[in-house]
């Protein structure tokens, strides 16, 4: 996809009758990732609320990073929610790649500083209809997981 706005566009569209999506105008906070999302998947019980956060990038590299693509405010944001929650993401496009790679925000760093090794992403997702439905899989598994820490003795707030 071309701009941040077709990824939104298509991810509303693909998933509005079942996630309740909020976009974050940049104006809002320092950091805090473009979209918020809430949702029940099926396959957990129905008490269970999915919160996920999403950062949508388009880069102009296809080893998908790129310096200055993140704010040190957003991998600050990231950095530190990913200490809490499994559920922060960044959904990364391509103009020319018909896909949405799907990477963790504990790879915020490595995607940022493009002279590292490009992270494996957590999924890709061809652009089509019905995408959307394994990230949401993705999501709901991933909320059941600990984050990890590198630093045990770190506080996770």
């Amino acid at each position: 996809m071309k701009t941040e706005k077709a990824i939104w566009e298509h991810l509303k569209k693909e998933t509005d009758k079942d996630v309740h999506w909020t976009r974050i105008e940049a104006w809002a906070g320092s950091g805090i990732p473009d979209l918020n999302g809430a949702y029940v998947w099926p396959s957990l019980s129905q008490e269970t609320t999915i919160e996920l956060w999403c950062e949508l990038k388009v880069c102009s590299t296809i080893k998908f990073q790129g310096d200055g693509l993140w704010r040190p405010a957003q991998i600050a944001w990231q950095t530190k929610r990913s200490r809490v929650s499994r559920n922060v993401y960044n959904l990364i496009s391509h103009p020319r790649a018909w896909v949405v790679r799907i990477y963790g925000a504990e790879h915020v760093t490595q995607l940022h500083d493009p002279s590292t090794e490009s992270p494996e992403p957590l999924m890709i997702l061809p652009i089509g209809r019905g995408m959307w439905s394994a990230f949401l899989e993705l999501a709901a598994s991933r909320s059941k997981e600990s984050p990890e820490y590198k630093d045990s003795t770190e506080s996770p707030v």
